[in-house]
């Protein structure tokens, strides 16, 4: 494969603090040479860890890839908080600990919020309200009202001794959450169930889209790569999905390549990877209210 061809898959990447999850998209498009270049999961420029960077058609699938489960390490404070919820912001309320929290008090907040929850998002964060960015309106000393969301907590837990210093308690975790979760959020709804303010004072995505961080590849070693190596970095897109798969007759691949909905497969409640002369075409989903399979990515329809 030459560099002017587009190239499809994943390349999964340890970003490092200080970048965009932006900038990790700008430098992949350099290196891989082509511009339909996203990302799954957007980390803030003080997290670092695995960021799931999708090229060419693989791009269709992130929306996808963002229902996965991600998985982090990290450090609570206890003892302030930000406007932000971690590190980047000022700090908005301070309440020194002079006698320290028990273990157990602090797991008992920490296992509340293990399962189903509701949480609102930051101020500072890219969720939007009547057509603004939350941030904008912090930016600009505007307050509004803040939209309330679900999400699920698999595994939320502490995993370091508790250490006490200067009127603070600081602890390390891990935790592994739904989409839609804002994992700085927990530190502060944490705290609140302790009855203290709290931040998330270091912050690492360990999993992302189900890849964890020993696969993922540093941006400043592809750099070094030549472009065949790099390729060879590329995941492909069969590789990624996980549904079952089905061969297409020659009739078939004719209705799924002019993308016609299907009533005499079979009802699944889950999608299908369509393959044709052992090629990935298409994915299919079933329409329970229809009770048909209609088109859901389109991969290749040559």
């Amino acid at each position: 494969m030459t560099k002017n061809q587009i190239v499809d898959g994943l390349l999964v990447i340890n970003k490092s603090r200080g970048m965009t999850s932006f900038d990790v998209v700008s430098r992949v498009r350099r290196i891989i040479g082509q511009k339909k270049v996203g990302h799954a999961g957007t980390l803030d420029p003080n997290v670092d860890g695995v960021l799931v960077v999708a090229l060419g058609k693989a791009t269709k699938l992130i929306d996808e890839l963002q229902t996965r489960p991600k998985s982090y390490i990290g450090e609570i404070t206890l003892g302030f908080s930000t406007e932000t919820e971690d590190l980047d912001g000022e700090i908005v309320d301070q309440l020194d600990i002079v006698t320290p929290f028990s273990d157990q008090k602090i797991d008992q907040a920490i296992q509340q919020l293990n399962g189903e929850i509701t949480q609102r998002p930051p101020m500072y964060s890219a969720v939007k309200v009547n057509g603004k960015r939350l941030y904008e309106y912090a930016r600009n000393g505007e307050t509004v009202e803040r939209p309330v969301r679900k999400a699920v907590i698999h595994d939320f837990k502490r995993t370091s001794g508790i250490k006490f210093i200067e009127g603070k308690q600081v602890f390390k975790f891990e935790a592994t959450v739904s989409k839609g979760t804002y994992i700085r959020t927990l530190a502060v709804d944490a705290g609140k169930i302790i009855g203290i303010p709290a931040t998330m004072t270091q912050l690492t995505r360990t999993m992302g889209s189900g890849f964890k961080i020993s696969e993922a590849r540093d941006l400043d070693f592809l750099s070094t790569l030549s472009y065949e190596e790099v390729l060879k970095q590329v995941i492909p897109i069969r590789e990624v999905l996980k549904w079952p798969t089905k061969n297409l007759s020659e009739n078939e691949w004719f209705a799924v390549k002019n993308g016609q909905k299907i009533s005499s497969w079979p009802a699944n409640d889950s999608y299908l990877q369509l393959y044709y002369q052992n090629k990935l075409k298409a994915v299919y989903q079933y329409d329970e209210i229809e009770q048909l399979w209609r088109s859901r990515y389109v991969f290749d329809n040559q």
